[in-house]
């Protein structure tokens, strides 16, 4: 059932009739309709998929109890108990992931397994081995260990009424593809009322029909061209491969940006607040904002369920960058079981890491006089407005090309369309890759050497910057330099 149907606009219909009128004086009575309505939802596809959901819910709601139960009698502390709050959370992490490697990633891991055998001249069937993946597993399940988790830290109560906790990780608008809201902030808006607000159903209604145009009018036009493009690259010039490049990266931005517009819009018109999930990501002038802006709830997920408890920032900088790319490698095996993913998570890390290697300080605010106000302050604006946007440009395009992995099948596809920059009819490309880039680098490098702008990359302090910095030239020069070149102008003098 698509969020942006006239089936699911009956359906929504339906569920608010009685819940904003004979139910809305008892949240236990419309938390006990979300959940029908929510089941009814989830089940519309497979109702199958309902007794995975209906089992890992009683699991972790069970859980919860018992660790803040354990915790209270401080069993821990006895030292004759295994069962203490954190054995309990490790339980319930453990079967989280176990959810997701089985359903998810089991199938992936006996291809390779079988792959790996036929290289050592052992054919087996176990490729023809297949599970179903629920549909927003990885979604419910990360609602579900981030639940236990804040139980066990103290942030929050554990939910005694099983409806309001089944709601909570079955909630219709968001099972399906997010945001993942945190138990601590949601949990609480159901165990009161929800009557009807004018501002909040005006605001929802038109944030679903701001993601509906960002679906239907953006990512739906374009899916036909890329998939066309990408599904039978081998035929197309490099000019139209780029095209295509550019244009999946606006096509998975709406698409995924629609379906959180409709869903926080939808939960709006019930009354509910939940995460927003993304803020202008391709305005962000360097990779580390990229990945503050875009699939927000999920990456704040990574942060305070990986990144922290692995030790953060607060650590020796190898640990922090080692910190870094097991998120990233988490983030990329978390968006499906292919090597693409998680090559695809690498390459970002990788940016990130290479971000928190040359980011500088803030520099001191300068106090401009109104004297200066009219001449000096227009100038400075242009120089940083040009600067600003130079760097989105570049942080979009690094962001391209990861979004060409992540939307090939394999890295053969990759390489192949790769290979077609310079096909017929690609020329243009061509040219812009050996003369465009490398006349940009070449400005950019006058324009900071020019303002004595602190920043440093072949000649940077950092031994790692400027090791990645010379190798990344070294490549390039080979890649696509012309290495039996013309003779220098010069010589002619």
């Amino acid at each position: 059932m698509l969020v942006n149907s006239i089936v699911f606009c009956a359906f929504f219909l339906v569920v608010l009739v009685p819940y904003f009128s004979i139910l809305r004086s008892s949240s236990r009575w419309q938390n006990l309709w979300v959940l029908a309505a929510s089941y009814f939802f989830y089940g519309y596809a497979d109702w199958r998929m309902t007794i995975l959901l209906l089992i890992a819910t009683i699991t972790f709601y069970v859980l919860g109890l018992a660790i803040n139960k354990v915790s209270r009698f401080k069993f821990q502390d006895s030292g004759r108990s295994l069962l203490t709050p954190k054995t309990l959370t490790a339980l319930g992490v453990i079967i989280g992931v176990g959810m997701l490697l089985y359903f998810k990633y089991m199938n992936f891991f006996i291809e390779q397994f079988a792959a790996l055998l036929g290289l050592m001249g052992l054919h087996t069937n176990w490729s023809t081995f297949n599970i179903i993946v629920p549909i927003g597993i990885s979604f419910f399940t990360f609602k579900l260990i981030a639940y236990v988790v804040e139980v066990y830290k103290g942030n929050m109560e554990p939910c005694r009424d099983f409806v309001t906790f089944a709601a909570y990780i079955a909630f219709f608008p968001t099972i399906m593809s997010g945001p993942i809201d945190s138990p601590k902030m949601f949990i609480p808006q159901l165990e009161k009322p929800r009557w009807w607000n004018n501002e909040m159903v005006l605001e929802g209604l038109k944030r679903v029909l701001w993601g509906m145009f960002l679906k239907m009018c953006i990512a739906d036009k374009i899916s036909p061209y890329t998939d066309s493009v990408f599904n039978n690259y081998y035929h197309h010039s490099g000019i139209t491969i780029i095209l295509a490049s550019v244009l999946y990266t606006f096509q998975i931005y709406t698409d995924f940006c629609g379906y959180s517009e409709m869903a926080i819009g939808v939960s709006q018109v019930m009354g509910i607040k939940v995460t927003e999930n993304f803020l202008r990501p391709y305005f962000v002038t360097n990779v580390g904002d990229f990945w503050r802006r875009w699939h927000m709830s999920l990456m704040n997920w990574f942060r305070d369920y990986i990144y922290f408890p692995l030790g953060g920032s607060r650590c020796s900088k190898a640990r922090m960058y080692w910190n870094t790319m097991v998120v990233f490698m988490v983030s990329g095996l978390w968006h499906g079981a292919n090597w693409t993913f998680i090559i695809w998570g690498a390459y970002h890390g990788v940016l990130v890491c290479l971000y928190k290697m040359t980011r500088k300080e803030e520099g001191r605010r300068r106090n401009i006089s109104r004297s200066e106000e009219c001449g000096v302050r227009s100038e400075n604006s242009i120089k940083q407005s040009i600067s600003k946007y130079g760097a989105v440009l570049f942080v979009f395009v690094l962001v391209t090309i990861g979004w060409m992995v992540f939307r090939c099948d394999t890295f053969q596809q990759f390489f192949g369309m790769l290979g077609r920059f310079t096909a017929p009819g690609g020329l243009f490309f061509s040219w812009a890759l050996t003369a465009i880039l490398p006349i940009g680098i070449m400005l950019f490098k006058e324009l900071k050497d020019e303002e004595g702008w602190n920043i440093h990359l072949l000649h940077s302090k950092n031994l790692y910057v400027q090791a990645v910095s010379i190798a990344l030239l070294i490549v390039y020069i080979f890649y696509t330099g012309e290495l039996n070149g013309a003779q220098f102008i010069y010589f002619q003098f």
